[in-house]
C-alpha cells in the first residue's frame, strides 16, 4: 500500500493543502481565507427572479453575481417554482462555487457532509453508496442509519462507513445534525443576503475525503490547525493510528519536504517523466490537449517497445497530473505512434486504471486510427490554475503565473537562503508584483519571526522570464539599489 501524507499549512491569508503517496503529490489544494464563497457554503438569500422559461430561479446571495437554482434544487416537499416569488428568503447552499462570468449553482436541499454520513435535514430518507456493493452489508447499514436518525431526517451512508463503529457513526451524526442547527438558528437571525454556515475548515474537508485508514502522517506548520487536526483525529475512523506532527523548523515545510518543487511542477505546462520523455499540457476553451514526447529516452529494446513503455508511464502521469491540476472536461492525448494493436488495447486500459484511482467520474474512449485518446473527468472544486495563473498583463491573451504563485516561491526561496546562514537575501522579481509582495505585511512579519536578525530586500526587475524568482545573498554592509524595497 502507498505510504500516505498529508501536510497542511496557511500563509499570508489562504490555506495549503498537499497529499502525497510514496513522496510524490497526488492532489493539492489552495483557499483563500477572504470570505470568497465556496461549495458547503450556506447563505440566507433572496428571490431575484423566477424564469419558468428556464425552469429555474435566481437567487442574490449577497455575491457578486445572482446564484443560481434549478428546479430540481427547490425544498423539500416544494410543489415547484410557483411556490417561489420575487423577495422570498431562502436557506441556499453553494453546490458549485462562481467561475468567470457565471454566478454560483445553489441548491434548497441542505446537505451537512461527514465522512461516513451525509446528513440531509427536511426529507426523511435513507440513502447508501453504490459503492458498497454486498447486499448483506448494505442491508445492516441501512438499518442501523434508520435507527439513529430521527423522523424526518435523511441520511446517505457513505463507503467509509464499514470501517467505522456505531459509535463512531453516532458520534458523526450528532455532530452533523448540531452544525444544521447552528446554521438554522443563524439564519432566523440573520440579515438577508448573508452567510450563515461557512463549510468546514480546510483540515476538516480534506480529512473527511482522505484520511483514514490509509494515512500514515499528518504534517501541519500551523499550531491551531495542529490543535484542530489533533481534537478530529480522535473521533476520525483509524484516527489513532495516523502520526500527528508539528512541523518547526526554519524553511518553508514544502519546501523542506520535497513538495514544493512538485507544486511548481503542477503549474507548468511542462511535465518531465522518470525516463526521460515529458509531457506538453495546453488549455484551450474547449478541451485540454496532452502531447507525449519522447525525449531523452532512448531505451534498450526495440522503437515499438521504446514507445510503449513510454506510452504506459506517461499514462500513469497524465492521470496524476489531472488530479494535482483538478482539471476536468475533454481531454485528448497525442500518444506516441505505436503499430501492434495488442500495444494500443494495452496503453487504453493502462489510462483507465490510473484515472480510476482518483475515484473522479470519467470515461475513455478507444484509440482512435490517428493514435489520439479522448477521454472526460468530472471537476470537483477550483482548479490549480486558478490560484496559479492570471490573464497575460502584457498581451491580455496568454496568460502568467499569479501574485500568490510569485509570493510563495519568494518565501521558500528567502528561507532556503536564510536557513543556509545567510544574513542579507534579495528577491527579484517583476515590477508589479515586486510592490504587491512588498506591501505584504505578513509575509514580512513570518520571515521575521524566523530569522529576526536578517534583511531582506524585494528588488523590482523587468527582465525576470514569467514565473522566475531570482533570489541570492549578499555580504553584510551591502549597499542596496534605490529601487530595492527593504522589508525587514
Amino acid at each position: 500500500m502507498a505510504k500516505k501524507v498529508i501536510y497542511f499549512d496557511k500563509l499570508f491569508g489562504f490555506s495549503v493543502t498537499a497529499i502525497t503517496e510514496d513522496g510524490k503529490l497526488t492532489d493539492c489544494k489552495f483557499t483563500a481565507e477572504d470570505g470568497e464563497p465556496a461549495a458547503g457554503n450556506i447563505y440566507k438569500g433572496v428571490v431575484a427572479n423566477v424564469l419558468d422559461g428556464m425552469q429555474a430561479a435566481f437567487i442574490d446571495c449577497g455575491l457578486e453575481r445572482n446564484c443560481y437554482l434549478s428546479e430540481e434544487d427547490l425544498p423539500y416537499g416544494c410543489g415547484g417554482l410557483s411556490c417561489l416569488k420575487a423577495g422570498d428568503e431562502l436557506m441556499v447552499q453553494i453546490v458549485k462555487p462562481p467561475a468567470g462570468k457565471k454566478g454560483a449553482k445553489v441548491t434548497a436541499k441542505i446537505s451537512i457532509v461527514g465522512k461516513t454520513l451525509i446528513y440531509l435535514p427536511g426529507t426523511d430518507f435513507v440513502g447508501i453508496s453504490h459503492r458498497l456493493e454486498d447486499d448483506e452489508l448494505r442491508e445492516n447499514m441501512i438499518f442501523a442509519a434508520k435507527r439513529a436518525k430521527r423522523k424526518g431526517e435523511g441520511l446517505v451512508i457513505r463507503n467509509a462507513a464499514p470501517f467505522s463503529s456505531y459509535k463512531q457513526i453516532d458520534d458523526e451524526l450528532n455532530f452533523l445534525r448540531a452544525v444544521y442547527e447552528r446554521a438554522a438558528a443563524v439564519y432566523d437571525a440573520a440579515e438577508p443576503r448573508s452567510l450563515i454556515c461557512t463549510d468546514f475548515t480546510m483540515p476538516v474537508r480534506v480529512m473527511r475525503d482522505f484520511a483514514g485508514y490509509d494515512v500514515d502522517r499528518i504534517v501541519t506548520a500551523n499550531a491551531a490547525q495542529y490543535a484542530e487536526i489533533k481534537e478530529l483525529l480522535t473521533i476520525l475512523p483509524g484516527g489513532r493510528d495516523i502520526k500527528l506532527e508539528l512541523y518547526q523548523g526554519r524553511r518553508d515545510m514544502l519546501d523542506a519536504e520535497g513538495v514544493a518543487e512538485q507544486m511548481k511542477e503542477a503549474c507548468s505546462p511542462r511535465v518531465d517523466l522518470e525516463n526521460g520523455a515529458y509531457l506538453v499540457i495546453g488549455r484551450t476553451e474547449a478541451l485540454t490537449a496532452i502531447d507525449v514526447n519522447t525525449g531523452g529516452f532512448i531505451g534498450n529494446n526495440s522503437l515499438e517497445y521504446t514507445v510503449y513503455q513510454t506510452n504506459l508511464i506517461a499514462a500513469r502521469e497524465i492521470a496524476r497530473q489531472v488530479k494535482v491540476r483538478n482539471l476536468g472536461g475533454l481531454f485528448v492525448v497525442d500518444f506516441i505512434d505505436m503499430k501492434l494493436p495488442e500495444h494500443r488495447q494495452a496503453l487504453v486500459r493502462e489510462l483507465e486504471e490510473a484515472l480510476k484511482k482518483d475515484g473522479a467520474p470519467f470515461r475513455v474512449l478507444p484509440m482512435s486510427e490517428f493514435g489520439l485518446v479522448e477521454f472526460t473527468r468530472k471537476r470537483t472544486g477550483a482548479e490549480l490554475a486558478a490560484f496559479a495563473l492570471r490573464p497575460c498583463p502584457m498581451c491580455g491573451e496568454g496568460s502568467d503565473f499569479s501574485y500568490e504563485y510569485y509570493l510563495l516561491c519568494a518565501w521558500s526561496e528567502v528561507l532556503k537562503l536564510l536557513d543556509r546562514g545567510a544574513k542579507t537575501v534579495c528577491a527579484e522579481l517583476q515590477p508589479g508584483i515586486a510592490e504587491k509582495v512588498a506591501k505584504n505585511g505578513g509575509f514580512a512579519a513570518a520571515i521575521r519571526e524566523k530569522f529576526p536578525d536578517a534583511e531582506v530586500y524585494i528588488l523590482p526587475e523587468k527582465n525576470n522570464r514569467a514565473g522566475e524568482c531570482r533570489c541570492y545573498t549578499e555580504a553584510p554592509g551591502y549597499v542596496a539599489p534605490k529601487r530595492a524595497i527593504k522589508i525587514i
